[in-house]
């Protein structure tokens, strides 16, 4: 008789920006591969060998997957990891002195793959990808805007990003701005981070500022590609160095 397990091919996940080393990663998944999937969670989080609570979280996601499939974790093994290295997230660091530079932080672009024992394991290290640091070409280059839409660009140079005091357009957090028929415009942003604690003061900014224009808007997070130092504009540029940031 058929199990569950065997009627279900594979369960996998991907997490594209895992803050995570790829050495680090490839280093913990080689003590798990091919260990029933609950087991591989476990010592990912508390041993024996290398823990990886960022991948033990990403075997929660998976076997959570298997329970709505009605597959019981003891019948799926960890098959097939590849390791990717990512784009790293760039984020600000301040110093003394009224100094600042960037804080380089690794990712890695990883897929987990649960399957039913027997198969082959395979474990695949990207060794070829470049090593990615702050890198020195903007992360985005908008499509033309028209000319009521540059409007919309040029008042939100008064939004400024609390904790730098420069505003968001410099500061390369504007992707896009469209406006529909209607006169409503989706602006598509990014930060730093998605974690970002001032994502809400900026948009709110950014309705008062708007609601003088009587522009409804919707903000269209985008968070690939990561931004990065490169996406400053040279405006924005002097206006940081005139506050201690030092390293571009």
């Amino acid at each position: 008789m058929n199990t569950v397990a065997e009627a279900i091919e594979t369960i996998t996940v991907r997490e594209a920006q895992l803050r995570l080393a790829q050495s680090e990663a490839a280093v913990a998944l080689k003590w798990v591969m091919n260990t029933p999937a609950d087991k591989a969670r476990t010592r990912l989080r508390f041993g024996p060998g290398p823990t990886c609570e960022p991948l033990a979280r990403m075997l929660d996601r998976a076997l959570a997957q298997a329970e709505e499939a009605g597959v019981e974790a003891d019948q799926l093994v960890l098959n097939r990891a590849r390791v990717v290295q990512a784009e790293h997230i760039i984020r600000i660091r301040r110093k003394a002195h009224g100094l600042a530079d960037w804080i380089s932080s690794p990712t890695s672009d990883i897929t987990l793959v649960l399957a039913p024992p027997g198969l082959a394991p395979e474990i695949d290290i990207d060794s070829a990808s470049p090593a990615p640091g702050v890198a020195d070409t903007p992360s985005w280059t908008p499509a033309p805007e028209t000319a009521a839409e540059s409007e919309i660009r040029q008042a939100l140079l008064t939004v400024l990003d609390p904790d730098l005091g420069v505003n968001i357009v410099d500061l390369g957090f504007v992707r896009q701005v469209r406006l529909d028929d209607a006169g409503h415009a989706t602006i598509t942003m990014t930060l730093t981070s998605p974690a970002c604690p001032l994502a809400k003061v900026m948009t709110d900014q950014m309705r008062t500022i708007l609601a003088e224009r009587n522009t409804e808007f919707t903000v269209d997070w985008m968070w690939q590609p990561s931004w990065r130092p490169a996406d400053i504009t040279p405006s924005g540029r002097e206006q940081l160095a005139a506050i201690g940031f030092n390293k571009f």
